[in-house]
């Protein structure tokens, strides 16, 4: 399966045609094994799910090729995503530097990443070496091949960022200097630490004081190399090594860092994300969102400023399906704009509309923001428990910007449709909609019924997604393959995130870091509400800089076991996490959905942020409910017994 260079292949002028032709082949290469992969897992996971309830002959051997298939496709897919400069950063000092200062850090920020890659070339290196004679229990590969990836991986992302650093040079040859600086700066802080390591202070607080020291090394470096604004992965990869070599030799450092990673991956609950993405992303090539906007606008068409009833209420129902508030911001946005335009609707209202409702797929099931909580907790929140516990919260963040746009509306005096709901038109927009909301009911119902596991759901949403695609003819060869792709690169940038964040998990559990941050908090209050009001301004703050997955990934491990031990239930304290990072994808500076919706209306982002204000005043106090009324959570996995 192979194609031609598209616009997502960037152009590096300034290498050498030569080099670049062949650097452009290899991002094909890998881009088309990416798509392969993603094929290939698929149709493993449909095999499994009809084996077992098929044919009563579930394969154990499909088990460890999705697993290892998973890793690869997460570890590839993430050195891919530094070929194109996908990662994910806070490029906030950057943004905010002169022309000349802004290029400095730029590059020092290249630096660093060619650092971290011939360090997990060398930590994949021993890896291998050390895991050669280990043999995986029902294909009988070697452990040590398998972590090769680690290897392949370090070696794709050293020569990405060599690349980029030629690329920059020959743009400006003042860059040059730069990189030289750079280099004597990580040179000068290696060698400073290396001294450090051998003073008597530095022997005397990591005997004495191991708790605060890695409390300070972790965080001290992890925020250092976010506001630099070098890739978050990149950031908690560093902080875990450094935590971890204040307590294991650097001798078995880098071997340790490399299996870190990989086993960081090595989960099977892990499939059901990039499967319900890929889901997602088919049925929105198949273009089902013109069919649920109109079920929508069929519903909420006789309460004031319909349009804006019409966004939120699809907006509801596409994320759902697709589980991502970009796509269901683009989806429907991409639709309602030119209808709001042409009824003459406050089009700054309607991009805040768009962008305020766009998260509520991120609560609403399948969610794949509760499936990364879920296993971040090892299992302790069940997926089931946590999708169906998502479902009134979705909604009250949904109603929220209802309640918002209603008075918006009648400020405005727009006009109500009152024509009357005829049953050939109801039947007929509510048929051309069910199959697309029977996904939610067959995937939820059956997880909910305990017919099938999630990743068996979510394999067959892929399945079911595929179909109806196909009975829709919107969905070509070509068409599909970007869609693997695309779900590839979102699966590959989570996925080295939730590694590199296992690594800085690890090295903060090896230290009692929770422990020590849960001892600071309880000495401010011992009481779980106030507790809980703490963590929640902590959340709505860092959301304003962090998208959801980072957020997830580095607060998880510290707010979980805190809360836990207050009796907070792990199921609520989910739904609390998830629907507050779900408003921070929306605010500047690092608001992607609001970045995605502005660009659809034009809008400027300080013109939308004076009505999203009042929005999140009332989603806010949704907020506030779901915080101190758990039954707002555990009210429906009570009912079912969950």
């Amino acid at each position: 399966m192979t194609f031609e260079p598209d616009h997502t292949v960037p152009a590096r002028p300034g290498v050498g045609n030569l080099f670049r032709s062949g650097y452009l082949s290899l991002i094909v290469l890998v881009r088309n094994l990416m798509a392969v992969m993603l094929a290939f897992m698929s149709v493993l996971v449909i095999y499994q799910v009809v084996s077992r309830y098929f044919f009563n002959a579930p394969s154990t051997i499909t088990d460890e090729l999705l697993r290892y298939s998973l890793i690869w496709m997460g570890i590839v897919g993430s050195a891919y995503c530094f070929m194109l400069g996908r990662h994910l950063s806070l490029p906030l000092l950057v943004d905010a530097l002169p022309p000349a200062a802004a290029r400095q850090v730029t590059v020092f920020n290249h630096c660093v990443t060619l650092l971290f890659g011939a360090l997990l070339t060398w930590g994949g290196y021993w890896s291998v070496i050390a895991n050669s004679q280990t043999f995986t229990p029902m294909l009988r590969v070697s452990i040590g091949t398998l972590q090769s990836v680690i290897f392949i991986a370090g070696v794709l992302i050293c020569l990405s960022q060599i690349v980029d650093l030629c690329r920059l040079i020959g743009e400006d040859r003042r860059n040059a200097v730069s990189t030289v600086k750079s280099i004597v700066v990580l040179a000068a802080i290696v060698a400073a630490i290396a001294w450090f390591r051998g003073t008597l202070t530095y022997e005397a607080w990591a005997s004495d004081h191991i708790e605060v020291f890695s409390v300070v090394v972790l965080f001290g470096t992890l925020f250092a190399l976010l506001i630099c604004g070098a890739p978050i992965a990149i950031g908690l990869a560093f902080a875990g090594i450094l935590t971890l070599s204040l307590q294991i030799d650097v001798d078995s450092l880098f071997s340790t860092m490399g299996e870190k990673i990989f086993n960081g991956l090595d989960n099977f609950g892990f499939l059901a994300l990039p499967f319900f993405v890929l889901a997602g992303a088919i049925m929105n090539e198949a273009g089902i969102a013109r069919r649920l906007i109109d079920f929508a606008r069929l519903l909420g068409r006789r309460i004031p400023g319909n349009l804006w009833q019409t966004n939120v209420v699809a907006n509801m129902l596409f994320g759902s399906i697709s589980g991502s508030g970009i796509a269901a911001a683009t989806a429907i946005g991409g639709v309602m704009t030119p209808a709001a335009r042409e009824e003459k609707y406050d089009m700054a209202i309607t991009t805040a509309v768009n962008a305020a409702s766009a998260p509520t797929g991120m609560l609403i099931p399948p969610s794949g923001a509760l499936i990364v909580y879920s296993l971040l907790t090892g299992g302790t929140a069940s997926v089931v428990s946590l999708f169906v516990a998502g479902y009134l919260p979705g909604i009250i963040m949904g109603v929220a910007v209802m309640v918002v746009a209603y008075f918006y509306a009648r400020r405005r005096n727009y006009p109500v449709d009152r024509s009357p709901y005829s049953f050939s038109e109801t039947s007929q927009v509510f048929l051309r909609a069910l199959p697309s909301m029977l996904l939610i009911f067959i995937v939820i119902g059956g997880i909910v019924a305990g017919a099938f596991t999630a990743t068996e759901g979510s394999g067959i949403a892929v399945l079911y997604s595929f179909v109806l695609a196909i009975i829709y003819r919107g969905l070509t060869l070509r068409s599909f393959v970007n869609v693997l792709v695309d779900t590839a690169i979102a699966t590959g940038v989570i996925m080295f995130l939730i590694a590199c964040s296992n690594l800085m998990s690890w090295s903060m559990t090896f230290a009692s870091i929770p422990d020590t941050i849960g001892e600071i908090l309880t000495t401010l209050s011992d009481n779980k509400y106030v507790i809980l009001l703490l963590i929640n301004v902590a959340l709505l703050v860092v959301g304003t800089f962090m998208d959801m997955a980072p957020a997830q990934l580095i607060f998880t491990p510290i707010f979980y076991p805190i809360v836990t031990a207050l009796g907070v239930d792990p199921v609520h304290f989910g739904i609390i996490m998830v629907y507050n990072l779900s408003m921070g994808v929306v605010t500047p500076p690092v608001g992607t959905v609001l970045f995605v919706s502005c660009s659809l209306t034009g809008e400027k982002i300080t013109a939308v942020t004076r009505p999203l204000l009042p929005i999140f005043a009332v989603q806010i106090v949704g907020l506030l409910l779901v915080t101190y009324v758990p039954a707002l959570s555990m009210l429906l996995p009570r009912l079912l017994g969950l």
